[in-house]
């Protein structure tokens, strides 16, 4: 058994303490007032912590307009910090999204970028993301900081360097102010550790705010961040995305620096390989994101990532969409189904626009190998991270299987790759027989779901297996039409009835997002971007 000194709980308990106290006394909200609200998100603002002008600045403008502010010096650096930590302190109190507060340093930076670049400063003298608030997944290293990833056997092991994506967005002017909760794992679908405790969906607390990046998620949906980034291995962007209702890019292994991220599985098992992408309030933002990145060469900080140029492509004249109903395993449920008929139907009625339905081939034969990949040794590796402090195993880690999982022999792991290569194939040929840009469809068949209760990859795990780029867009949330159907509806089988079931109406989905995915080819981020940016503006253009 592990000391007391070293016991997960004593360890939560100081950290949590730690938490409570970075956060200054005049922004802390009355915990009385705003309990019994299920829906937080109107809260930031009716709190009275934001002055006018705080208000304005976290609710009003996305990062590319923020920037543009900064850059003309309609605000200075330090008062748009201050206001995104405040709007994040009060985001921490209703969702439970942080992991790392570093307030005080990023005032510090952002008054150091004030006097370095004064008003004298020609607008093209700032460096690309000039006094930009970027919020991290806890995953990332911030030097002085823990990574912990949510486990009490890396607390109190503060980062001796930086991530290289952390020393890359210091570079372009960025101000990083907060790291933001995960699960135990960092490999399913509930934000939900045992040292920071769990992260709730501000929609609706009732509900999950997604994984892996769920504190993410909710920080952005109450605008306490307007630029995040994550990692995806399985769904870890698009899964927050979607149940928060704001937008995520998973883009193509490589593009984003990935090096000094911390990642629980077992070090060298190279099969599905995780990608770092941005969480954004506007399309355009994941964009200047990407853009930003790849213009900077991130082939000079991290010797993983590709030499992929942006190319600074135009907005397509004409696009080909491949729209997919499902996976042929998963049938989507009543909101998904009829958001993604509203949106195809915006779509039809453009004439720049082809819409061709698709098929996706397979899948229920690529599912299973997802699963083997992920736990190529099986589970010792994950084990022995939680007895170093005595951690139980989460409930939702428990329901996803993953632990119990055989591991694969060398063989297996060959074969794995054989299957793998004939998928990439399939899907080259889907795009070039049916000349299609992009495929559209739902996301995952479910909105966010009830705690514990999202045990599938499904949808999202598939474009990680192919190495696809894709991005959530939001489009609507849970209706009070969206009425529970009849099972019957799930025409793929048991599996599919089980996770079709768990939609029972909009009571207790009350205010879910509902959201939609554009997935491009392998490597073709910008290309796909650029199609998703057409798409977002009929289908948003309310």
């Amino acid at each position: 058994m592990p000391s007391e000194k070293n016991n997960y709980q004593t360890i939560a308990a100081e950290k949590k303490a730690q938490q409570w106290e970075k956060i200054p006394r005049d922004w802390r909200i009355s915990k009385e007032k705003f309990h019994n609200a299920n829906n937080v998100m109107d809260i930031p603002l009716a709190c009275g912590i934001l002055n006018e002008t705080e208000a304005e600045i976290t609710s009003d403008y996305d990062a590319t307009a923020i920037i543009d502010k900064l850059k003309a010096r309609a605000w200075s650096v330090e008062q748009v910090i201050i206001a995104f930590c405040k709007r994040a302190a009060i985001a921490q109190q209703l969702t439970n999204c942080l992991t790392e507060i570093f307030f005080d340093d990023a005032i510090e930076r952002a008054k150091k970028l004030d006097l370095e670049y004064s008003e004298r400063a020609r607008k093209d003298n700032f460096p690309p993301l000039f006094g930009l608030p970027i919020s991290l997944k806890d995953s990332f290293q911030v030097s002085g900081y823990d990574t912990s990833t949510g486990l009490g056997c890396y607390v109190n092991e503060p980062a001796e360097e930086n991530s290289n994506l952390v020393t890359m967005l210091l570079d372009l002017g960025a101000v990083l102010y907060c790291k933001t909760n995960l699960p135990q794992s960092i490999m399913t679908g509930d934000s939900h550790n045992n040292i920071f405790g769990r992260t709730l969906n501000p929609h609706n607390k009732l509900l999950t705010a997604g994984g892996s990046t769920g504190g993410e998620g909710a920080l952005l949906a109450l605008r306490g961040s307007i630029l995040g980034v994550g990692t995806d291995i399985g769904g870890s962007i698009r899964i927050p995305s979607l149940c928060n209702g704001i937008y995520g890019l998973r883009t193509s292994v490589g593009l984003v620096p990935h090096g000094g991220v911390r990642d629980l599985n077992p070090p060298g098992t190279d099969g599905i390989r995780s990608s770092v992408g941005p969480m954004a309030t506007s399309l355009r933002d994941c964009s200047l994101f990407l853009k930003t990145i790849l213009q900077a060469e991130p082939w000079r900080y991290d010797s993983t990532s590709l030499s992929v140029p942006w190319k600074g492509l135009n907005a397509p004249c004409k696009l080909r969409i491949g729209v997919a109903e499902n996976d042929g395993v998963f049938t989507a449920t009543p909101p998904v189904r009829r958001v993604l008929k509203h949106a195809i139907d915006l779509l039809r009625g453009n004439d720049n626009i082809d819409i061709v339905p698709i098929d996706l081939p397979n899948v229920e034969l690529y599912y299973p190998d997802i699963i083997s990949y992920f736990s190529l040794l099986g589970s010792d590796h994950y084990y022995e991270q939680f007895a170093r402090t005595g951690e139980p195993v989460i409930p939702s880690l428990k329901a996803i299987g993953l632990l119990s999982a055989p591991a694969t022999t060398l063989k297996g792991f060959f074969d794995l790759n054989v299957r793998r290569a004939e998928a990439a194939r399939t899907y080259l040929n889907l795009f070039l027989d049916n000349e299609i840009d992009v495929i559209v469809m739902p996301p995952m068949p479910h909105t966010t779901l009830p705690m514990d209760r999202g045990t599938k990859l499904a949808y999202t795990s598939l474009w990680n297996y192919l190495d696809y780029p894709a991005i959530v867009i939001p489009v609507d949330h849970v209706q009070d039409t969206d009425r529970a159907d009849d099972l019957n509806y799930a025409k793929f089988g048991p599996l599919d009835k089980e996770v079709y079931s768990l939609y029972t109406g909009p009571e207790l989905y009350k205010d879910a997002p509902v959201c939609i995915s554009v997935i491009g080819y392998k490597h073709r981020d910008e290309a796909m971007l650029q199609a998703a940016a057409a798409l977002d503006s009929i289908i948003n253009k309310c």
